[in-house]
């Protein structure tokens, strides 16, 4: 994926002067044309490489805007990404020419739609704390906003109207990654794991507890289990696709990386790092298990487009027993 606009720093003063003073970052900001609110980014687990970021742009001016980059005290760069459904798979991409801020209308970033993605986090995001990110706009010029730091799967700031708030789906937010973005997650505050016995209700407790809404129920099937290695299929709506788990310390699970077909075979599965071994028992079960599922669940597991990393450095080196 391209990043946006590597040029920022260096052009950012030939840009339109802001059309407003402002002395310190705010929840919520006014500039001549826009008006900024209900910004705020999901903590992330330890060692996560990337955290997602929300916000809702209305544009009351008479002209179009452009958000074209946004910089962050915690990361390499920020990247502006869209998600698209098209032809049944779900796709993310970054958007180099940056995001259209349309006269007259509402843009939401928002889990599992068009999101900033913090690239190369320098520390954890944890919940309660706030940072200050600067949006730069094509007319606007550069707006300092404040993000607070909520929950790992949280879908939308306590302080938007019902109306606004977004609704958050395994497929990143997956994602991503917290998105799957579904999937920046290891663990929801919402769900102890501890108190849940057996392997299988654990995973499933906790990603119904991360990615489910009452709208948007998610099946999860097959549940295959190796050791500390588990590989399971998802379906949500009209997405789908496949994540790999380990168990990690007390016997916790945590989401390592999410695919499609990225995840499906022996041969896949060792070039994530798994163990051959462990790789030959899961593909067998996998086939055993995928075959009996409904022709309609299981032609969507392929179609979470593309890999994602959540947990990297414990996704390369899942091992099973």
């Amino acid at each position: 994926m391209k990043p946006l606009l590597l040029a920022f720093f260096l052009g950012a003063a030939t840009l339109a002067t802001p059309a407003f003073a402002q002395t310190s970052a705010a929840t919520e900001v006014d500039t001549e044309m826009l008006h900024l609110s209900g910004a705020f980014i999901r903590a992330t687990l330890p060692r996560a490489p990337v955290g997602g970021g929300y916000l809702t742009i209305v544009n009351h001016g008479a002209e179009d805007d452009r958000l074209l980059a946004v910089t962050a005290p915690v990361g390499d760069e920020v990247q502006i990404h869209d998600m698209n459904h098209k032809d049944g798979v779900m796709t993310m991409r970054a958007l180099p020419d940056g995001l259209s801020i349309p006269a007259g209308e509402t843009v939401m970033l928002e889990p599992s739609g068009t999101h900033l993605m913090i690239m190369g986090l320098t520390e954890r995001l944890e919940e309660g704390q706030t940072y200050d990110l600067t949006l730069l706009f094509e007319k606007a010029g550069p707006v300092t906003l404040r993000f607070d730091v909520l929950a790992l799967n949280a879908r939308s700031h306590p302080g938007m109207d019902d109306g606004a708030k977004a609704h958050d789906h395994m497929n990143h937010d997956s994602n991503h990654g917290e998105d799957g973005h579904a999937a920046h997650a290891g663990h929801s505050d919402g769900f102890d794991q501890t108190r849940v016995e057996g392997d299988e209700n654990r995973i499933v407790g906790l990603l119904k507890d991360m990615f489910e809404t009452p709208d948007a129920p998610l099946a999860v099937a097959p549940i295959l289990i190796d050791g500390d290695i588990a590989i399971i299929g998802w379906m949500q709506e009209d997405a789908g696709g496949r994540a790999l788990l380990r168990r990690g310390d007390h016997g916790l699970w945590r989401i390592s990386l999410c695919a499609g077909d990225g995840l499906k075979g022996q041969a896949n599965m060792i070039s994530l790092g798994i163990a051959p071994e462990a790789a030959a028992r899961l593909a067998t079960a996998q086939a055993r298990e995928e075959a009996t599922l409904a022709p309609e669940h299981l032609a969507k597991l392929s179609l979470f487009d593309g890999l994602m990393h959540i947990d990297p450095e414990e996704g390369h080196d899942a091992q099973g027993h």
